[in-house]
């Protein structure tokens, strides 16, 4: 339980890192003589490295067999040397350098993070993955606060990430202390699964001895030719894509569209992620009977036919409820994605790949959100979103029928 539960507060951690910052970023521009434009192309930068990692962090363990929670613990220690550092720099050559190793260090934190509470999950269920995902959001929510509250006692921008700096090193030697069996030394059983969650279990009490052999023959293809990562890392994509087209543009639209004061769009956030966690640990408490697929399904529709209602001009009153609503039904669908191609291949890979994919879509959201906004204006937020999440299910449907065709379903 203990080790588990250091596993999960390292989501807050790579949280509080991704979300401490953008407060910052209008002090840091003037500091640094910089357009803040600058800060959308270094976003999304951020994210393409996050990639990076992950894919050859999932590759690093396919080949020696080194335990996931080492590249946790590495990238810890990388985030918050890179909160330290940060106030010593003073050219854009100096910040690239800052962003690799911010997104580098927290894409192995948020993907072996994932892949190790995965291992605890039973056959079939993504419950441990989504209440791992409340963790996220605390983080998400808290450090903005943290950061404001700084601000307002005149506390300088550079004393704030050197807090944020220990925050990061205190979380990183209490994820080693007690994921100690998780950090050191080597697996054999990352394919194999032995039903023991600290060696990462991919397959859940060793479920996948019981496989079909279409879905044997999957797992162990290569994983740029598996049809389920291809159709899944689309999912997700366009998932995370129509998220942070959400989060970041959300308060913008609501002061543009229905005259919020900064501060009333700020709150409306919060409300978005208040429904995420509600959506979140929702999951932890469904029936058995109700599948992954159910779950990702009924998610897709549910969040499709919020941003339809969306779409329309609403009164305040039925505003707030809606973009709680579509907070909801946004909550379960990237652990559920993530859960359904843990329980249908046996590769820690694959699962590392499909984070990689949600953070490519982390990438491309403040670029082409700009476009869409830049080229349709605010009229165009939520019916573009509406015709992403339609996207969204086709992409699910497919990867429906490809577990089909492969005779496991979950």
């Amino acid at each position: 339980m203990l080790s588990f539960f250091s596993a999960v507060t390292t989501l807050a951690a790579f949280a509080m890192s991704v979300n401490a910052i953008p407060p910052l970023v209008t002090s840091i521009a003037v500091d640094f003589g910089f357009s803040i434009n600058i800060f959308g192309y270094l976003f999304s930068l951020q994210f393409f490295i996050f990639m990076i990692a992950s894919f050859a962090g999932g590759e690093l363990l396919e080949r020696t067999g080194v335990k996931p929670g080492l590249l946790v613990a590495i990238g810890l220690v990388g985030l918050s040397f890179s909160f330290f550092i940060m106030p010593m720099l003073s050219t854009l050559r100096e910040l690239l350098f800052w962003v690799v190793l911010l997104g580098f260090s927290g894409g192995l934190v948020e993907t072996f993070a994932s892949v190790i509470i995965s291992g605890y999950d039973s056959p079939g269920s993504g419950r441990l993955l989504n209440f791992s995902q409340v963790f996220y959001c605390v983080g998400a929510i808290a450090a903005p606060w943290i950061v404001a509250s700084l601000l307002e006692q005149q506390v300088s921008w550079e004393s704030i990430f050197i807090l944020f700096g220990v925050l990061e090193i205190v979380l990183a030697l209490f994820f080693i202390i007690l994921s100690f069996q998780n950090v050191w030394g080597f697996t054999d059983t990352m394919k194999r699964g032995d039903g023991n969650p600290g060696r990462v279990d991919l397959d859940g009490e060793g479920s996948a001895r019981e496989g079909s052999r279409g879905t044997e023959e999957a797992s162990a293809a290569p994983l740029f030719t598996n049809a389920l990562f291809i159709f899944l890392s689309f999912s997700i994509l366009i998932y995370v894509l129509s998220e942070s087209f959400l989060v970041f543009w959300l308060p913008a639209y609501l002061e543009i569209h229905y005259s919020f004061s900064p501060a009333a769009a700020a709150r409306a956030v919060s409300y978005y992620w208040t429904g995420l966690i509600i959506g979140r640990i929702a999951v932890v408490f469904f029936p058995d009977r109700i599948s992954l697929w159910h779950i990702i399904i009924i998610s897709s529709a549910g969040m499709l036919g919020s941003s339809l209602v969306l779409s329309f001009t609403l009164e305040t009153t039925v505003l707030i409820p809606m973009i709680i609503l579509i907070g909801i039904f946004f909550g379960p669908v990237w652990a559920t994605i993530v859960s359904i191609g843990k329980h249908n291949s046996r590769t820690p890979g694959l699962i590392a790949g499909l984070i990689g994919a949600g953070s490519l879509g982390a990438s491309l959201g403040p670029l082409l959100s700009s476009a869409v906004i830049r080229i349709g204006g605010f009229q165009s937020f939520f019916p573009v979103l509406s015709a992403g999440l339609v996207l969204l299910i086709v992409f699910i449907i497919i990867s429906k029928r490809t577990v089909d065709n492969q005779g496991v379903s979950v």
